[in-house]
């Protein structure tokens, strides 16, 4: 009999994984807030720079339209007077209606359009360090979960780090948005800090 056969492993210690996930949890709901307030300062300097800086919008196609056709009935009335006998040589011209894959050309273009302003929107906000750096740190906490949950049990890795994630939202909010935390939710916290210690107990 091998006499290393019946040595097992050190498991690492309880406190060790619930630390790591307290952390996943610190990525998790810390850094929403951050994210949160990036995101709405960013959008304030967008309408503010689109507020100083008004486009005229181009007169639309049925009022083009309709400023040719005054135009044209203008000219044929003008040659009436001088020469009603050519009325009957030259009908005014009918109304007619914009071809079909004028109306496609149209609808792409919008919405090319606004796929551009999309891409080009998100691209700004990413180069954003305000945004960007809580935003990896966050997706970081995610890539954490995913390397510690296979090495440990489900039923204790996703509570604890879901509810560590609420309790560290609650805190990002206060330090970020000085958010005054009720004394509900404060009661919340409590009993959500002893369903976790019940939870590490029973698996210890």
């Amino acid at each position: 009999m091998d006499p290393d056969a019946s040595i097992t492993p050190d498991q690492p210690p309880v406190f060790n994984y619930i630390l790591s996930f307290l952390l996943v949890g610190v990525a998790w709901g810390f850094t929403t807030p951050f994210i949160r307030r990036a995101a709405a300062d960013f959008n304030a300097r967008q309408e503010q720079h689109s507020q100083s800086q008004p486009s005229q919008p181009d007169p639309e196609p049925e009022e083009q339209e309709l400023e040719q056709t005054n135009t044209a009935r203008k000219d044929n009335s003008d040659n009436s007077e001088q020469d009603p006998s050519d009325d009957e040589d030259h009908p005014p011209p009918a109304a007619t209606e914009r071809p079909a894959w004028m109306r496609q050309n149209e609808s792409s273009s919008w919405l090319k359009t606004k796929i551009t302003t999309l891409f080009w929107t998100v691209i700004n906000l990413l180069r954003t360090p305000a945004y960007s750096v809580p935003l990896i740190i966050n997706l970081t906490g995610s890539v954490w979960f995913f390397l510690l949950v296979g090495k440990h049990e489900l039923s204790l890795t996703v509570p604890l780090a879901n509810s560590s994630a609420f309790l560290f939202t609650v805190l990002g909010e206060w330090y970020v948005e000085r958010k005054v935390i009720e004394k509900e939710t404060w009661l919340g916290m409590a009993l959500v800090l002893g369903g976790i210690a019940i939870c590490v107990k029973s698996k210890s």
